[in-house]
């Protein structure tokens, strides 16, 4: 097959197009905006982000990292395979996100909102959601800290094989999928003028 027909073939799943796509501001804005539901405001993208304090301990390379004017900070992964440790991942990348957000004496206070988000190419905890949102939580009170939130958003197949349009499990997708054709037809329109 040659290069050009197998790069026809390649989808959001692949690293190297996940990468490319969402390095663009605007698309990398809209689907935070789609995948979060709220707006999202001119980012600064940085893919393939690593963080490294020191080759003795374990970095990170954040597939996609973005920051918003509002100073929100973003990393967007994608997940092709169940490893079945997306819950301490999570936690690592927030820990190393917010260790290099501050400088030494600097007030906890400047430390940015942040989200931790993996589109998943299966279901991660199997219960049939297209996403599951995490927040710290008192659980006497059950007031959240506010602090981080951790999505995991599942773009596929639903365990079971359901299908359909209708199923709420496929609502974000088709979103998202309407979203972006509106808003290239948009842009080429503003193009042609």
């Amino acid at each position: 097959m040659e290069a050009k027909e197998q790069f026809k073939q390649l989808d959001l799943s692949n690293a190297f197009l996940f990468s490319l796509a969402f390095s663009d501001p605007e698309a990398c804005a809209l689907v935070l905006q789609v995948i979060l539901q709220k707006p999202v405001y001119k980012v600064r993208v940085q893919p393939e982000k690593s963080i490294l304090y020191s080759k003795e301990f374990r970095s990170v390379r954040l597939d996609v990292y973005a920051r918003d004017s509002m100073e929100v900070e973003y990393d967007l992964e994608m997940q092709n395979e169940d490893q079945g440790n997306l819950p301490l991942r999570s936690r690592f990348y927030q820990a190393e996100m917010d260790a290099a957000a501050l400088k030494p004496g600097e007030d906890f206070k400047r430390l940015s909102p942040s989200y931790v988000i993996f589109i998943c190419a299966f279901d991660p905890f199997g219960e049939g959601y297209y996403r599951y949102t995490f927040e710290n939580r008192c659980l006497e009170t059950g007031k959240p800290l506010r602090d981080v939130q951790d999505l995991f958003e599942h773009q596929g197949n639903p365990p079971g094989g359901r299908a359909g349009g209708a199923d709420p499990f496929f609502a974000v997708p088709g979103e998202l999928h309407r979203r972006v054709r509106t808003e290239h037809a948009g842009r080429d329109r503003g193009k042609a003028s």
